[in-house]
């Protein structure tokens, strides 16, 4: 009968006793001394990348060995990665000769388990071509356990002939030492498992997913926003000319009938007493034509003529009277009066119709939203509207939507916008207010508003 063939991979006894101690021999006292000094200057390292590093590349001292690695199991799944490797500074895990060694520790976890000290031969566990120009075809594996006798990562030895029962025993006194400060050092969590999600919980998650996706929001915009009066009154210039003082400070109350500024009236002086000695002379034209039908030259040809310049003359005096009596402009309502400074406009010529300040009712105010064009939604009169000002940036202020303009346009700071209004809930803030305004619409899926703004810039660098 054949013999059975050997198993290319065994496990190598679990050593309680020195081997040396069994065969009666006397223990060589340098090798001895050399494994103790090994083991203290582990307990030496301060991290556990510097642990690592030590054991793979300083174990030379008590073990003969061509290559060690340090390998760590992986947080997601069951396989093992190399984390250190003598003779080099960083370990690059996609060469081949690393990825065949970890694929070759998988399939050895997941044959016999990693538990228990191995000596396997690696192209008899898995052939790769990595092991061809590779030195060393002897590997063992000595597991780094933990507290609950799981082996969370490993030394693996790469030799030319495989390790004698005294070499693995010492293996097994720097794995037990390397395991214990490994603990000691990350706090006794060596491995940060992540853990893995299987299909009912997957199931969940894309349940949960879906319905926060279809759960239904509002579209909400944020809009810089202005505080300004419901109705004001606009003072402007009834002619040209240049403001000669104003009578009242910014923002404060006034009544109707107060004066709140005057014009530079000398023009207006010399204007009225010019059309007053036209129409003087107009008259007495249109006098000494109507005494001459009694005379001897008659001239009364020309009295139709010289009434119509006594008419013209008529009009001009009262215009020029109307406009010297608006060179002090006064209040037609009572309210507060809301501008600037008075030097921007003492001594500042204006034009016709150029607005000069308002008078306005502080109880009667309301919030301007320029909401930019990018941000362009479907809005309805009553719709919701906070506004968070600058000056409380803790707390909104609550507004209902009024109206909206149906056609963008241009703000002083160059961006295209819509101009809405909306009427403030409850106290006033104060006139010329800034803040920003959040502005809802109507309800729509969590996605829809999550890839809104997505799908509008797609489609209009696409073109369709």
């Amino acid at each position: 009968m054949a013999a059975s063939r050997p198993d290319p991979i065994e496990a190598a006894p679990s050593v309680k006793v020195s081997p040396l101690a069994q065969s009666g021999a006397k223990p060589d006292a340098a090798k001895l001394a050399a494994l103790l000094q090994f083991e203290a200057d582990i307990r030496r390292q301060e991290t556990v990348e510097e642990l690592q590093y030590f054991v793979a590349n300083e174990a030379r001292q008590v073990l003969p060995y061509g290559q060690a690695f340090i390998l760590r199991q992986s947080r997601i799944g069951e396989g093992f990665e190399v984390q250190c490797a003598s003779s080099l500074a960083t370990v690059d895990r996609n060469t081949p000769l690393i990825h065949a060694l970890e694929k070759n520790v998988t399939l050895l976890a997941q044959d016999h388990g990693l538990d228990q000290p191995r000596d396997f031969d690696a192209n008899a566990v898995r052939p790769d071509e990595a092991f061809d120009e590779y030195p060393y075809s002897q590997l063992y594996w000595q597991p780094l356990l933990g507290k609950d006798g799981a082996a969370f990562g490993g030394l693996l030895f790469a030799c030319e002939e495989p390790l004698r029962e005294g070499e693995k025993y010492r293996a097994a006194r720097i794995a037990e030492t390397a395991a214990h400060s490994w603990l000691a050092l990350s706090g006794g969590k060596p491995v940060r498992r992540l853990s893995v999600i299987d299909s009912t919980k997957k199931k969940w998650i894309a349940a949960a997913i879906a319905v926060v996706l279809l759960f239904p929001v509002r579209l909400t915009a944020l809009a810089p926003a202005e505080v300004v009066a419901e109705r004001p009154y606009i003072v402007a210039a009834p002619f040209s000319g240049r403001i000669a003082s104003i009578e009242v400070m910014p923002n404060a109350p006034v009544k109707a009938g107060q004066v709140l500024l005057r014009f530079d009236d000398v023009r207006l002086e010399n204007e009225l007493e010019l059309a007053e000695e036209k129409l003087a002379v107009a008259r007495s034209r249109l006098e000494r034509s109507t005494s001459s039908a009694f005379g001897e030259k008659d001239e009364t040809s020309d009295i139709a003529i010289m009434r119509a310049e006594v008419e013209v003359a008529q009009a001009e005096y009262y215009y020029a009277k109307e406009l010297a009596g608006q060179s002090a402009i006064t209040a037609q309502r009572d309210g507060m009066a809301l501008f600037s400074d008075r030097r921007d406009w003492e001594g500042r010529a204006v034009n016709v119709g150029d607005p000069i300040m308002q008078v306005v009712n502080p109880d009667q105010v309301m919030l301007r939203i320029d909401l930019p064009a990018a941000e362009q939604m479907s809005l309805e009169k009553g719709g919701k509207v906070k506004m968070w000002l600058d000056s409380q940036p803790l707390w909104a202020v609550d507004a209902t939507l009024e109206t909206a303009s149906y056609q963008a346009r241009q703000t002083p700071e160059g961006v295209l916008a819509f101009a809405l209004t909306a009427k403030l809930d409850g106290d006033n803030p104060r006139i010329g207010s800034r803040g920003t305004a959040q502005v809802y619409g109507r309800w729509v899926p969590f996605v829809y508003s999550l890839l809104r703004r997505p799908i509008a810039a797609l489609r209009q660098f696409v073109g369709l």
